[in-house]
């Protein structure tokens, strides 16, 4: 998008490198010879004393040197002595890593044994897309060692610089950043991360920019929460203006600017050709009374006569004619050819830029930075609705969009009129289950089951029947449970996604250990999704992401068999948490000849901040144990 006089220009004005100080290897204070456990993480196997980086430019590069200190804490930290260093290449090896050097220093009897790293242990290799890896293997790892590393990175890009994140996937107990800019270039920053805007001590002196951050949580994986690198503590930066003799220059300077770029891009790529369109699928019959029937036409055969392949990003890789040749092309691609056969039949059609989740924001910043987008969906106007249409699971029905893109805002493009806009998908992704439960002294307990799951709830379940059928693996495995003996019989998946936005399962189960048995305990509520609790751990560094909102209706009607009574029964409850994100109903009514138990659990506000975690912990759990409530019939005795 720059023009090489513009790099070359930019490339002549950078000033020699400034010097910056580091810790020193072998270095250390006392509390971290003596330091075994982290306080805040005391299950931590391992544990960041220091990690700094100092970058600055340095003629036509940008670099950055990094010292790392790690301490290992137990058996199990030890893993960490094996450190990978990822880095872009690329063709025009855009980043390279140098001055490697790495220690490890062992406390035996109050004296510390110093090591160093030989050569044969630290090395580069290639991997795939373009990435390399430098990997360091420290000898002699033991717990009470303190493994230091520094090398140098430098980069060629100096338009968009590398972002610092402070957090680790062990605790950081010191992190520090310090960027040296120049007078020649000038730099949007941006800093994420509750830890970052409330907490970051910040340093500025003579164009040194400096940032740090203490007492940091490892981060790991928790249950709901995929998408860590949205939440961690990070600051990064934007190249916004160079000068060009007396005047400065704006590299990008409104989103309508932004946007008229990333139009041009797929106009040179031939997507907003409509005539090459028309020709290529000239016998591709579109006639519809609705525009929305047009489009789902048209969705409907690209998704079953493309091959969608790759990953999505803005960026397309072919051509429109190479993408109609090939029959295949990324999402991007697939999506931008979805345009413009909407466009072909007159239909107002238009890309929105969006950062996927996942992708590292949590929202967009208020300033045109091109590196917070990373994938794309279409606004569609049919019939005078406005209407966002995606193209990258071929098991989605026309209207779904990916929920990694159910993002709050997005750039709109339109020429000389592009704009950030509000994003809000509406849909309602519930799921029923029905249950009717019977006992034959014969035969045992015997559950007939029908679960419908609605919309991307649905989605998710014909991902799952899918993937078991194509390892021809029985359906019956998916509800079979290894606490139990109970057989799975007569399972039926139908996909009702395309016609009714639904997909549902019907299956029976079999417990024949619970055959001419005087007392019968039945667990009512077996293939709830809430059964078990998924907070188990002691905190919560993430917060709880449930993607959207959500409710799972259960109805179990229990037949009193004759000669039995009801004999004990879970009482009615209701439950709910401060801020009203979750709530729970369990009900039942008791009949004659049966017992109904309904029970309702609701996901109202589907994003949990981790302030939240001890009420949602109890919540859970609680829920849990009511699902798992016995309800007990016994025989009647006779006279």
């Amino acid at each position: 998008m720059k023009s090489k006089a513009f790099w070359t220009l930019i490339f002549l004005s950078v000033i020699g490198p400034l010097s910056a100080q580091t810790a020193k290897f072998g270095k250390f204070n006392e509390n971290e010879i003596a330091y075994a456990e982290v306080p805040y993480e005391p299950d931590a196997s391992a544990v960041v004393l220091l990690d700094q980086g100092s970058s600055q430019f340095n003629g036509s590069v940008f670099e950055t040197t990094y010292f790392v200190r790690i301490k290992i804490l137990k058996e199990t930290g030890k893993s960490y002595g094996d450190v990978r260093l990822r880095f872009y290449s690329g063709q025009r090896r855009t980043e390279e890593i140098s001055g490697v050097r790495a220690e490890i220093t062992s406390f035996v009897g109050g004296k510390a044994n110093t090591e160093k790293v030989p050569n044969s242990a630290m090395f580069e290799l290639e991997t795939e897309g373009g990435y390399r890896e430098y990997r360091i293997t420290f000898p002699n790892v033991q717990v009470g060692s303190i493994l230091e590393y520094s090398y140098k990175k430098t980069d060629k890009n100096i338009e968009f610089l590398d972002a610092w994140t402070f957090q680790n996937e062990i605790p950081t107990l010191y992190s520090h950043y310090q960027i040296t800019m120049i007078p020649q270039l000038r730099y949007r920053t941006l800093g994420q991360g509750e830890n970052f805007i409330k907490k970051a001590e910040k340093t500025e002196s003579y164009g040194t920019y400096g940032y740090t951050l203490r007492n940091l949580y490892g981060f790991k994986e928790e249950p709901y929460m995929k998408n860590y690198r949205d939440y961690f503590d990070r600051v990064e930066f934007q190249l916004s203006q160079y000068a060009q003799g007396s005047e400065w220059v704006d590299l990008i300077t409104s989103w309508e600017k932004l946007g008229d770029e990333l139009i041009e891009i797929y106009r040179d790529k031939g997507y907003y050709r409509s005539g090459l369109i028309e020709r290529e699928f000239l016998d591709l019959d579109l006639s519809a009374d609705t525009q929305r029937e047009i489009a789902k036409k048209a969705y409907y055969y690209l998704r079953d006569n493309f091959s969608i392949i790759g990953d999505d990003w803005i960026y397309p890789a072919q051509t429109l004619p190479q993408l109609l040749k090939a029959k295949s092309g990324s999402p991007t691609e697939m999506i931008l050819a979805f345009m413009g056969l909407l466009k072909s039949a007159g239909i107002t059609c238009e890309p929105i830029m969006i950062g996927s989740k996942g992708y590292g924001r949590t929202d967009i910043v208020p300033y045109p930075f091109l590196s917070q987008f990373d994938e794309i969906l279409l606004l569609a106007e049919l019939d005078g609705k406005k209407e966002f249409l995606d193209l990258n699971d071929r098991l989605a029905p026309f209207g779904y969009v990916d929920m990694d893109k159910h993002v709050k805002a997005g750039l709109y493009l339109q020429k000389e009129k592009s704009q950030l806009i509000p994003l809000e998908f509406k849909h309602n992704s519930n799921s029923v289950i029905v249950t009717d439960v019977t006992y034959l002294p014969d035969s045992g307990l015997i559950t007939k089951n029908q679960i419908r799951e609605y919309h991307y709830n649905g989605l998710k379940a014909a991902h799952v029947v899918e993937s078991f059928e194509k390892s021809k693996t029985p359906l019956e495995k998916i509800f079979e449970s290894e606490a139990e003996t109970m057989k799975v019989l007569n399972v039926n998946a139908k996909d009702k996604l395309m016609e009714n936005n639904f997909y549902s399962v019907s299956f029976d189960t079999q417990l024949e250990e619970l055959k001419n048995e005087d007392l019968l305990i039945i667990n009512p509520i077996k293939f709830s999704s809430y059964d078990e609790n998924p907070f188990t751990a002691a905190y919560r560094v993430f917060p709880v992401d449930f993607e959207y909102a959500t409710t799972e209706t259960s109805t179990v009607n229990i037949m009193i068999p004759e000669g039995y009574e009801l004999d004990d029964y879970p009482l009615a409850e209701s439950l709910t948490i401060p801020g009203g994100y979750l709530a729970f109903t369990y009900q039942i009514t008791v009949m004659k000849d049966r017992v109904v138990i309904n029970s309702k659990f609701e996901i109202r506000k589907p994003f949990i901040p981790q302030q939240q975690y001890g009420a949602l912990k109890y919540f859970m759990e609680s829920v849990a144990s009511k699902l798992h409530a016995p309800l007990v019939l016994k025989k009647i005795a006779t006279p």
